[in-house]
């Protein structure tokens, strides 16, 4: 079977590397110059800059496999364990997320009273409608979790609104978990027990350790050892221009082919064939990188961490902050700190794209946050924007889901792949294609 591969972001290499392994015969249109899609490092004046994602939490699941299969494992650069520590901008200042309830209870982060308003969290009822993240979260823990906590976290993974995003959606898991618990009391309690009685029934009953890590070259590495397994099969440089059905197969680009996986993301489908894509809205933030070095002991608060997350209500222009040269070795030249800054998300649609603009922003605030010794600059700046980063799991992102899954049923020779579908995550958007492609061999 020839299969188009609409796409060479990761979901489209990895479905394209499945398909060769279930003995079809895959042909990836990738419209730049390079594959991975938004996973992009780069090397610059001795740093090495991470553009898209940092980092991968391993997991366990489908690209741990993939990368023992593809030798990639032994080259893993599991991040320094200092980056278990998370920090969350507190008037101005960084604070230590709390790791466990004793710490929590501890934390300057809540109020005396928001803390006394958990202890009612197994009592509330569940709810089976959908409701956006920031009413599930009211409504469980109370709205302060929501301002200092939960208002942060969203913006570190979607760069979203967690008064626009579907908890359904967007974290499946937490819904849940108070669905089948009644509460995250005791979901999670319930989880944690499946969880040691599948330990026990495995070889040694020792759960794996769960890790950060990255490449020595980034993560970049991951996308380019795919290419280099795809060989010829993976097209550069050659977005879809043309695609239509023929019958009961389809054309791409003039050539015939037997099935179509589309990885390409959401906006672009009215430009390549409007006429062919069923028709779904999807709002995707912006979202501008910054990369800025310091001299190390220009930097005067702790850097000990992955990074700081910055609440809405702390008034900041930027998203949040990864400390780059604390959690992997060569990313900077000696005595350099790199930070990597995020701004724009669905909180600051309206701002300047200009990187001019964004450089003069992003260097306030980190050197305000950071404690930067007045007057230093940055040895090194770097910036990068993405126009549509990051897919938003809006309240009507189900029933998109199930539209999608209506247009598979109707066209057996057509499957959907990308982190608009199954989660954001690099691991999520790995198995996203592979499962497409599972898929469409197994209606074929």
């Amino acid at each position: 079977m020839n299969v188009a591969v609409l796409g060479g972001g990761i979901s489209g290499l990895a479905a394209a590397w499945q398909l060769q392994k279930l003995n079809h015969t895959p042909t990836v249109f990738e419209a730049g110059k390079s594959p991975g899609g938004k996973i992009k490092s780069k090397r610059v004046e001795g740093y090495l800059l991470e553009l898209g994602p940092n980092t991968i939490q391993s997991s366990g699941g489908d690209l741990d496999d993939a990368l023992s299969e593809l030798g990639l494992a032994p080259s893993r650069l599991e991040a320094n364990p200092a980056g278990k520590n998370r920090f969350i901008c507190f008037h101005g200042q960084p604070e230590p997320l709390p790791m466990g309830p004793v710490a929590l209870f501890k934390s300057p982060l809540l109020s005396g009273k928001a803390k006394w308003r958990l202890l009612k969290e197994p009592f509330i009822p569940r709810k089976v409608n959908d409701e956006s993240v920031a009413d599930f979260f009211t409504r469980r823990l109370g709205p302060e979790v929501v301002t200092r906590m939960i208002d942060p976290f969203v913006s570190g993974v979607y760069a979203g609104d967690p008064e626009k995003l579907s908890i359904a959606a967007a974290f499946p898991t937490l819904k849940s978990m108070e669905r089948d618990g009644g509460s995250l009391t005791r979901g999670g309690w319930k989880r944690m027990r499946h969880a040691r009685k599948a330990s026990k029934r495995s070889n040694s009953g020792s759960r794996k350790r769960r890790t950060m890590y990255s490449f020595k070259d980034g993560l970049q590495e991951i996308p380019a050892v795919l290419a280099r397994e795809l060989g010829a099969l993976l097209l550069l440089d050659s977005p879809v221009v043309a695609l239509s059905s023929v019958g009961e197969h389809w054309q791409v680009n003039g050539e015939r082919f037997d099935a179509v996986i589309s990885t390409i993301p959401v906006p672009h489908w009215s430009a390549v064939a409007a006429d062919v894509f069923p028709t779904i809205e999807m709002d995707y933030a912006m979202v501008a990188v910054v990369h800025l070095s310091y001299p190390r002991e220009a930097v005067k608060v702790r850097t000990d961490g992955f990074g700081m997350l910055i609440p809405a209500v702390e008034k900041r222009r930027i998203l949040g902050l990864v400390y780059n040269s604390a959690l992997f070795p060569g990313r900077a030249p000696d005595g350099e700190h790199l930070f990597t800054i995020f701004m724009g998300g669905q909180r600051y649609l309206t701002r300047s794209r200009d990187p001019a603009d964004l450089l003069q922003l992003a260097t306030a605030e980190t050197g305000d946050l950071l404690g930067i010794t007045p007057g230093t600059a940055p040895i090194f700046s770097h910036v990068h924007v993405w126009e549509q980063a990051i897919p938003q799991y809006g309240m009507r992102h189900l029933e998109m889901l199930r539209r999608l899954d209506d247009f598979e049923l109707d066209h057996p020779t057509w499957a959907f792949a990308g982190n608009y579908r199954g989660g954001i995550s690099v691991a999520d958007a790995f198995s996203s294609g592979l499962e497409s492609a599972s898929r469409l061999a197994d209606r074929l």
